[in-house]
């Protein structure tokens, strides 16, 4: 379904196949990513690539690939571009993580349009544009259809997307399918998958008790989400981390890291990654 205009992601697809050196300096302007570089005597640190080639969203991501074989997570951010704390956890992961089984793919600014002008979205809700239209004239969509090519062609085992929220998590949240709260993580399916619930139980380890601490959320199934999309599409696992945009800004970001980097050791990524300190 997603192979239709094979010309255009020949490049993509290359990376995503052989893993090879790139000699790509696309820069991303203002990302803290733009000039991530391979680090002496670490080799995980394989490609950098974008999405949307030649696009006016044409969006960097970042490939790790650990010297040994094992499971394939993409990590995303910036889906809506003022949840900023999304995008400057992934910033970090780029920046800091040593990869050493299996492959890491990030995407700190999904919508890299709506990240640069610091809004949720430009011309319509790109969370809602999902499967995608390759011909539409909103970008939202083309850039909707090139994510779930990349997804297809990647068939990785797991896909975290990173958001924040404004409402703070209460015991509304425990019969409100239908909102977004502050420190869950959400599901599309019921009852909640076991890697779902250990990740959150670890997660919850590794962070202060009270306010930060995550819960488990089932949020009802959408059509036009990239989440369920996904899910129903590939029969890909797939969870979306919403922290709560009240807490000052080192807070947010430590525990979207907190959220992501659980993820990536429950999946069976090996790695090393600074410990994350509150």
């Amino acid at each position: 379904m997603f192979k239709i205009f094979l010309n255009k992601y020949v490049s993509i697809l290359s990376c995503l196949i052989i893993f090879g050196a790139s000699s790509n300096t696309y820069s991303s302007g203002a990302s803290d990513t733009a000039g991530v570089s391979e680090k002496p005597g670490l080799y995980n640190f394989t490609k950098m690539d974008y999405i949307g080639t030649h696009e006016d969203y044409e969006t960097p991501y970042f490939v790790f690939k650990g010297k040994k074989s094992g499971p394939v997570m993409i990590l995303d951010g910036g889906i809506h571009g003022d949840e900023i704390a999304s995008y400057m956890a992934c910033d970090s992961i780029v920046k800091y993580i040593e990869v050493n089984k299996g492959i890491l793919i990030v995407i700190p600014r999904t919508n890299i349009q709506a990240c640069k002008q610091n809004t949720r979205e430009i011309n319509f809700d790109f969370n809602h544009a999902f499967p995608g239209n390759i011909k539409s004239d909103q970008f939202e969509y083309r850039l909707a259809y090139d994510f779930m090519w990349l997804v297809d062609s990647l068939k990785p085992d797991l896909i975290i997307n990173l958001h924040e929220a404004r409402t703070k998590w209460s015991t509304e949240a425990l019969t409100n399918p239908d909102k977004a709260f502050g420190q869950i993580v959400i599901s599309c399916i019921q009852p909640f998958e076991e890697l779902l619930v250990r990740s959150v139980d670890n997660m919850n380890k590794k962070i202060p008790a009270g306010d930060f601490r995550y819960h488990t959320h089932y949020y009802s199934f959408h059509e036009y989400s990239s989440l369920d999309n996904f899910v129903s599409k590939f029969d890909i696992k797939s969870y979306t981390v919403e922290s709560y945009r009240g807490f000052n800004i080192d807070d947010r970001v430590k525990v979207q890291l907190v959220a992501a980097l659980t993820f990536i050791e429950e999946i069976g990524i090996e790695f090393y990654y600074p410990e994350v300190k509150f």
